[in-house]
Formats: structure tokens, C-alpha cells, sequence
């Protein structure tokens, strides 16, 4: 449990040392609840875990790998779900969008790594989408 005592001493270090040679300079410690942070939106649909999360490049969408075996994109705004990938056989531990947000890369337990084709959202409901085969 020394870990916090260094973190701590490392703080009171940087905030003396930058006020070196200053007589009443004291270090004091920043209220950890002053600033609570409140979540946006909460997205909820997978059934295990989830292992990873990722913005799209535009910040209008969000992808995540669960336990469950499955990718999901949400709408970043609302919270919906616009679109299921299935075809993985375990945890997908890893998610990504590709640079121009139109295609997803997913690795998993399964020892696989998929790239999707993202469709056009723009029609309502879920989708559900196979793995790009070149």
C-alpha cells in the first residue's frame, strides 16, 4: 500500500518545487469530490462484460466488444443501438473503427481478428451484420 504515499509525495514535490524559494507555499491536497462527474448516457444491450469501447472518428457513434461474443455500434448521442455483429465464438476483447469511421476491426478470444463494412444507419431498428469476406 505504498503506492498512494509515493503518489501523494510525488504531488507535494511538483507543487513545492514550483514554488521553490516562496515562504508560505504549502501543498495542498485536491478535494476529490468537488468535481463529480455525471454519465451522458448509459448504453446497456450486451449480456456479458464488456471488453472494449471506442468512439467513431466523427464522435457520433460508438462501438463495444463484450463477453457475449458480439460487436455492437451505438448512437453516441442517444444511446440507442443501431447494429449488431455477429461471428465471433468468444469474448470480442478488442474494437476499433477504421480512420474514416466506415469500417469496424474486431479481436477476440477466438484467436480471430474481423473487419465489417459498416451499412448506412440512417433507416431505424437493429441490424445485424456477418464479417467482410474479401
Amino acid at each position: 500500500m505504498k503506492r498512494p504515499t509515493v503518489c501523494l509525495l510525488l504531488c507535494c514535490l511538483a507543487v513545492c518545487g514550483s514554488e521553490a524559494g516562496k515562504k508560505d507555499a504549502v501543498a495542498k491536497r485536491p478535494d476529490v469530490n468537488a468535481a463529480v462527474a455525471e454519465p451522458i448516457v448509459t448504453l446497456q444491450g450486451h449480456t456479458q462484460l464488456v471488453w472494449s469501447v471506442a468512439f467513431s472518428p466523427d464522435g457520433k457513434q460508438i462501438v463495444s466488444g463484450s463477453g457475449d461474443a458480439t460487436v455492437k455500434v451505438w448512437d453516441a448521442e442517444t444511446g440507442q443501438e443501431s447494429l449488431t455483429l455477429k461471428g465471433h465464438t468468444s469474448d470480442v476483447n478488442s474494437v476499433s473503427f477504421s480512420p474514416d469511421g466506415k469500417r469496424i476491426v474486431s479481436g477476440s478470444f477466438d484467436r480471430t481478428v474481423k473487419v465489417w463494412d459498416l451499412p448506412s444507419l440512417e433507416s431505424p431498428g437493429s441490424h445485424v451484420l456477418s464479417p467482410t469476406v474479401p
